[in-house]
């Protein structure tokens, strides 16, 4: 399946994690900035379709994580770095011809009170009129992935920004860094989902069942045991819920190797050959 990839930052796991599982594209981000001569060897040899999550290369200059994003920060300083970030990923982008790029947004402000929201969204514009320029102007899409505890990762304002700024920008709809959004804003998972699919770019697979997940195990792989009624995603709701694009969208597993030995130490792929069934299943 073209559409299927495996996120990776560390090239020594390529063969295993995406030709390995017979997938037929990659999702990189954060490799040293000495490996990207062997990315573009690998990418040729094995011709495949590729992404970036921002960043492409790991940045001395850089806060960690470096995946973080301060887009939505009422800081100008702390925005205009990753604005600077952004901007090297997409010249890279478009020197090594990535199909799209990832970037967290929206995301929290550093230092974000209730009264502070209606100047967060009015950052998160001006945000957005950047990034849609950056998209124009190397020919390369952005899709934005909302992560954190954002007042702005909602159907409404995510609706209006993506309206407004569409093609240029498309929404990577993230399973689980939603969920958790879903749970602090008080929405429905698959409710928003339903009303982004016109604007879907791409997908990030990986579960959680809450906050405490998340905190002791970071991304969770997922697997045909993680049930619904005890908490986690159900992807294969998330995978109906999406219809016919389903099959066309890029849709990248988004978690480690290894399955958490409390939780059942279950083998990651037998979480890609399920989720491989569920997309030539599916109706």
């Amino acid at each position: 399946m073209s559409n299927l990839g495996f996120h990776c930052h560390n090239l020594d796991l390529f063969d295993e994690m995406i030709i390995g599982n017979g997938l037929r594209r990659g999702e990189f981000y954060n490799l040293p900035p000495g490996e990207l001569p062997r990315l573009k060897r690998l990418l040729r040899l094995h011709n495949l379709a590729w992404s970036i999550h921002t960043p492409l290369i790991q940045l001395e200059w850089y806060p960690r994580p470096h995946t973080w994003s301060f887009l939505c920060d009422l800081d100008r300083d702390k925005r205009e770095l990753t604005m600077k970030m952004v901007a090297l990923t997409m010249e890279q982008a478009d020197e090594f011809g990535a199909e799209y790029a990832v970037v967290h947004f929206p995301s929290p402000a550093s230092e974000e009170s209730d009264e502070d929201v209606s100047r967060v969204e009015a950052v998160a514009w001006k945000s957005s009129d950047r990034l849609a320029e950056l998209s124009l102007k190397r020919g390369i899409p952005i899709h934005l992935e909302g992560v954190g505890a954002s007042a702005l990762i909602n159907a409404g304002f995510l609706k209006r920004a993506l309206k407004e700024y569409s093609p240029p920008l498309k929404y990577c709809f993230d399973t689980a860094h939603t969920y958790l959004a879903a749970i602090q804003n008080g929405f429905d998972l698959y409710a928003f989902e339903a009303e982004l699919v016109p604007y879907l770019g791409s997908v990030h697979l990986w579960n959680i069942r809450n906050k405490d997940d998340y905190q002791n195990y970071r991304h969770i792989p997922v697997h045909p045991s993680q049930s619904a009624e005890e908490g986690w995603v159900d992807i294969a709701r998330v995978l109906q819920v999406m219809g016919a694009v389903r099959n066309s969208l890029p849709i990248i597993f988004e978690s480690e190797r290894f399955y958490p030995e409390a939780l059942g130490n279950y083998n990651y792929v037998e979480g890609v050959q399920w989720v491989k069934k569920l997309l030539e299943t599916l109706s």
